[in-house]
């Protein structure tokens, strides 16, 4: 009895026992040179009271290396009273203004010009704005960053022929990425329309906490169609939604060429302790109607998500979903197929039709990392699945990207090629942080 007495007054002590070592963050402080010590802190995820372990620390200084506005950033720990560590933050901050631009020949006759800049308020903001055009139409952009809020205005106007061919093919499009598939694919062609397109949206987003954020987009859009049976018109719509993400991939990095946004250089180019996974989920909704000054009503619910495994040496696999229901739609707002795909395959056809969902794996493989740039190679797979007169039509692809990232230029340089599984037929591109 004594034995089974002792036994219960030892397993209630555990929970005690374990509570009592819990530590918790104490208090956050900061030495900075441009900014103030209490926008820096308020910039940086963990606040006084939250749980400490060393994971939620080095993501918390992950997300501060990710503002990309600093020459030298280092942490450090110290423990206080009541199980609790103080942490404090040095930081040499700095801003940054890149300007860039491209041209291109071929029958497009692309050009474009941006603009990025950092911290230039000292509030560890990044803003940025784009114009470009080509002979298929024009685009412009402009946006901000500031601590928990985003807010971008998108303004598109395009020209161009869409083209429809057999097995419920047509021309994919874009202001740099309308297809000159005419010639190809001329014993499909069914036939053809002249289209004008033209938006604006409005794009705010509000983070909530690390991993969570909310966004709302207005958009108005007209159609002009070269021919009757179209639905030319309005189709003005909002979309809402959520984002859900630790996302542990690489991004762009603006402020490289004059020296920002590679604190975590070294420590990029280190093995990890062990493997680790991050993921991204979003869901979105969006509707439009006479209530949003629009001809016809749209009714169209959207999700995605990702799994993200990054190797012990730093090589990611990627896997990914997406689907969409146009539960209300006229041609225009339909669904297609290459909105379904991951984004790695480049294609000069799809499929549209009023759902669908797709898959796709990607391997990124890590052939080279020293301190100059990082030499990758990633090879993938995507299907997506629309439906479409009565069935569901599949679009999937395979093939591989090779790029180059300096690490003082933010993007990456490289070159695609995709074999598209359905028709057969090969694209190869370049790539410069995006296609071209």
């Amino acid at each position: 009895m004594k034995k089974v007495s002792l036994l219960i007054i030892f397993l209630l002590g555990l929970p005690v026992f374990c509570l009592a070592q819990q530590l918790t963050v104490g208090k956050i402080t900061a030495s900075t040179t441009r900014m103030s010590p209490q926008t820096l802190t308020r910039h940086f995820p963990l606040r006084p009271g939250d749980n400490f372990d060393a994971e939620l620390f080095d993501k918390a200084q992950d997300d501060l290396h990710r503002l990309r506005v600093f020459k030298k950033l280092s942490f450090s720990t110290s423990p206080s009273a009541e199980n609790k560590v103080d942490i404090h933050i040095d930081a040499e901050d700095g801003s940054y203004i890149f300007p860039m631009a491209f041209l291109s020949g071929g029958s497009k006759n692309a050009a474009g010009v941006s603009l990025a800049a950092g911290n230039l308020f000292k509030q560890g903001e990044s803003s940025f704005f784009f114009v470009g055009g080509s002979t298929d139409g024009f685009s412009a952009a402009a946006g901000a960053v500031l601590a928990d809020n985003s807010l971008s205005i998108h303004y598109s106007k395009l020209n161009f022929d869409q083209r429809f061919y057999s097995h419920y093919w047509s021309n994919t499009y874009g202001v740099f990425s309308t297809t000159d598939d005419e010639k190809e694919y001329a014993s499909a062609l069914l036939g053809s329309v002249h289209t004008k397109k033209e938006s604006v949206s409005l794009i705010y987003t509000r983070r909530f906490n690390r991993i969570l954020r909310a966004f709302v987009k207005p958009q108005y859009i007209y159609y002009s169609y070269g021919k009757e049976g179209f639905d030319g018109g309005l189709h003005n719509q909002i979309q809402a939604g959520l984002r859900w993400t630790d996302d542990i991939r690489p991004g762009a990095n603006m402020g490289a060429l004059s020296g920002y946004g590679l604190t975590d250089k070294t420590k990029s180019l280190q093995d990890l302790p062990r493997a680790r996974s991050g993921y991204m989920a979003e869901v979105a909704y969006s509707a439009g109607g006479s209530w949003t000054g629009s001809d016809y009503t749209l009714s169209k619910l959207q999700a995605e998500a990702a799994w993200i495994l990054e190797t012990k040496s730093r090589h990611l696999f990627v896997l990914e979903a997406k689907a969409a229901d146009a539960f209300k739609a006229s041609f225009s707002d339909e669904i297609f197929s290459t909105d379904l795909l991951s984004g790695a395959g480049r294609y000069d056809r799809h499929i549209r039709g009023s759902r669908g969902a797709g898959t796709a794996a990607t391997w990124i493989y890590y052939i080279l990392r020293n301190k100059t740039g990082l030499l990758s190679l990633a090879p993938f797979y995507e299907i997506a699945y629309v439906y479409t007169d009565g069935a569901y039509r599949p679009h999937s692809g395979a093939g591989a990207t090779l790029t180059y990232k300096l690490w003082r230029f933010p993007l990456p340089i490289g070159i695609n090629y995709t074999h598209n599984l359905q028709d057969g037929s090969n694209q190869i591109g370049f790539v410069v942080g995006g296609t071209f």
